[in-house]
């Protein structure tokens, strides 16, 4: 053995084991200390995997809870929905055929009612006596948002205007209401519920409607509220008057532009004499909703989670919705594709009227120029001026035959679903039976034919009150124009009667079956705003207008 040896190097120590210096005592105390510090390292790294286990469980099980969490918050937000029929409503209107990126238009119909149904509503709107009727529609806005996403429209009707309503079933469907014509619209809420309304702009319109979103009065106070408050201008000082026997919020306002919150806010779109008339009001509605969209864009209640939380509860308790829709996620989803539309790129306006002969209180639409507002969301057209009709939707209407396959057709009820009679009015024998054979073949498994007819020029197809949509499935199939169909009555079975001007084939081909273009600019009785539009004042009435139309 060699003693007091030089030192070793690194080089030389990777080669193996080498002496220690001093013998073996001091190799013995070598050896000793290391297994020492191994077994410090064993003891150091077991104690470390001892408190790494817990704490990995402990965040496992926090992730957990707030997984936990999440859901039941998801869970109570649903739960705090007034979920409605499933059923929107027998009528169907008729669906935009798919743009090129399978997009589709949505309409939402939104509904203020004024029902006295719980002590918060009483409160707010007075009427104890009511607490027991049934709301009216006293607001009614159809939100139809593009294809695209790239535009939107919200379209009034005044709550006094008179319309023809469809029948309607109750909300459980164990009552019935007949067809009625010449109606005060906000009525239809009484006749079925919110489906009833629905119905009745299916009806109105031709369009299919997605969904229904109704406030009440407790509703439209605590979502202002969760806001913030919305800004309203009026163009001097104005006092809505609370006069007997013709009503009146009390609502007092500085000219200029103020903040409403709260009850001042049920105030401001219930307002109607300070604005001279119901058109008034449907205006004052208009920009009260343009300013809420801004102010949520603007006071970051979308990217605050507080606020959101705080806008989420609020808006699930202050909500009925129909089923499909009474989901926060679904809820989250159609405000997603909204907050995709530029502010001034939504186009508000009411429905041109004229005062009713019968009863100057009350109010008719103004035709053909209502019908022409109706084509142009029909064929997906934006109300601003702004761009083109989407083209697959103005290939949509355009007509098959009868034999083509369903899908060809534009979307809407089911052939399956349409009944049908056929009658001859020609001279031509059979006429009926071949019509109607080529219809069950294409699908219209309902269509029958019918005694008489008589003599008649030119052919008809006449439907029942919300059968449009039906009447319009068979008329694409048949290639009959829109001057050949005609509403009236209530039956639930449509009415083609042949005419002389189609006396051979199984397809309408007389010069008349093209297609009317569809509009591309709002009628001039009609004036539309911008959603962005924060520079208008309401003009106020200093003596109100006293049902001034």
């Amino acid at each position: 053995m060699i003693r007091n040896a030089e030192p070793i190097s690194d080089e030389q120590s990777e080669t193996g084991p080498q002496p220690v210096p001093g013998g073996r005592k001091a190799a013995r105390q070598q050896g000793a200390q290391q297994q020492a510090g191994r077994s410090s390292r064993r003891k150091q790294k077991s104690g470390a995997r001892r408190w790494l286990k817990p704490l990995g469980i402990t965040v496992a099980l926090t992730v957990l809870a707030g997984c936990g969490s999440a859901y039941l918050y998801y869970q109570h937000l649903n739960g705090n929905f007034h979920a409605g029929t499933n059923n929107l409503s027998d009528a169907q209107g008729a669906r935009t055929a798919p743009n090129a990126a399978g997009q589709t238009p949505l309409n939402i119909l939104m509904i203020g009612t004024d029902s006295r149904g719980s002590a918060a509503n009483v409160a707010l709107g007075g009427g104890a006596e009511e607490a027991d009727r049934a709301g009216l529609a006293d607001v009614q806005m159809l939100l139809h948002i593009s294809a695209d996403r790239s535009n939107a429209s919200m379209i009034s009707i005044p709550r006094d205007t008179m319309v023809d309503m469809p029948s309607c079933r109750s909300e459980d469907g164990k009552k019935t209401y007949p067809a009625e014509k010449h109606v005060q619209i906000n009525e239809a809420l009484l006749r079925g519920g919110p489906g009833c309304v629905v119905g009745t702009w299916i009806s109105l319109t031709g369009l299919n409607i997605d969904h229904y979103m109704m406030v009440d009065f407790a509703g439209v106070v605590r979502m202002a509220d969760a806001v913030g408050g919305v800004p309203v201008c009026v163009n001097m000082n104005m006092y809505d008057r609370q006069i007997p026997g013709i009503g009146g919020t009390g609502l007092k306002r500085p000219a200029g532009t103020s903040i409403v919150k709260g009850e001042e806010a049920l105030q401001w779109l219930r307002v109607r004499d300070a604005w001279g008339s119901d058109l008034g009001r449907a205006q004052a509605q208009h920009m009260y909703l343009g300013a809420l969209m801004r102010q949520l864009k603007s006071s970051g209640s979308l990217t605050d989670p507080g606020k959101l939380m705080g806008l989420a509860e609020a808006a699930t308790k202050s909500l009925s919705v129909d089923k499909p829709l009474a989901d926060i996620k679904k809820l989250y989803d159609l405000g997603d594709d909204l907050k995709a539309v530029p502010p001034e790129r939504t186009s508000t306006l009411t429905v041109p009227v004229l005062e009713d002969p019968r009863d100057h209180n009350r109010l008719i639409l103004t035709q053909p120029d209502t019908s022409r507002i109706w084509k142009m969301l029909l064929s997906d057209t934006p109300l601003d001026g702004q761009g083109k009709p989407d083209a697959a939707a103005t290939a949509a209407p355009a007509a098959p035959s009868p034999a083509a396959p369903a899908a060809e057709a534009p979307q809407g009820p089911a052939r399956d679903t349409v009944a049908v009679t056929v009658q001859n009015g020609t001279k031509t024998p059979d006429r009926a039976a071949s019509v109607k054979n080529a219809l069950v073949e294409a699908g219209f498994t309902k269509a029958a034919t019918a005694p008489g007819g008589g003599s008649r020029a030119t052919t008809q197809l006449t439907y029942g009150s919300g059968r449009l949509a039906d009447a319009q499935v068979l008329a694409a199939a048949l290639h009959l124009p829109d001057s050949a169909l005609k509403e009236s009555g209530s039956s639930r079975t449509l009415a083609l009667v042949i005419g002389a001007d189609w006396t051979a084939g199984t397809t309408f081909t007389g010069s008349a079956a093209a297609p009317e273009p569809a509009p591309t600019a709002l009628p001039s009785s009609v004036e539309a705003d911008s959603a962005n539009n924060d520079k208008s004042c309401m003009k106020v009435v200093p003596q109100g207008g006293r049902y001034t139309y």
